[in-house]
């Protein structure tokens, strides 16, 4: 195996990683500190989420990586969106996806 692909693969890894933290364990945080529904999702969802999506826009384009990353986060909001918030909000990832494309396109030369 070449070293550009071992680098590739450990970032996709580590974009995966980002991804589950902030898909999985934060939201898992907040049911812990039994969070009310308006600080899940005014903190989660329009906060910590929304602000993710958007470094990682920039990272990816700054460093000119593969788009293929940015569909990470808004693929596991949506399979863990039902257990933490209500099922309706899945919707939310395409605003997720849309903040990270935008990004990554803006530092993308």
């Amino acid at each position: 195996m070449t070293d550009e692909k071992k680098t590739f693969i450990i970032r996709m890894l580590w974009y995966l990683v980002a991804a589950a933290i902030f898909a999985l364990i934060i939201p898992i945080i907040f049911n812990v500190c039994q969070a009310n529904d308006v600080t899940k999702i005014g903190f989660i969802m329009f906060g910590f989420d929304m602000i993710f999506s958007v470094l990682v826009g920039l990272y990816a384009g700054k460093n000119d990586d593969s788009w293929i990353p940015l569909l990470f986060f808004p693929i596991m909001f949506v399979i863990t969106a039902g257990s933490f918030f209500m099922g309706i909000l899945r919707v939310v990832a395409v605003i997720y996806l849309a903040a990270s494309l935008l990004a990554y396109g803006i530092t993308k030369k």
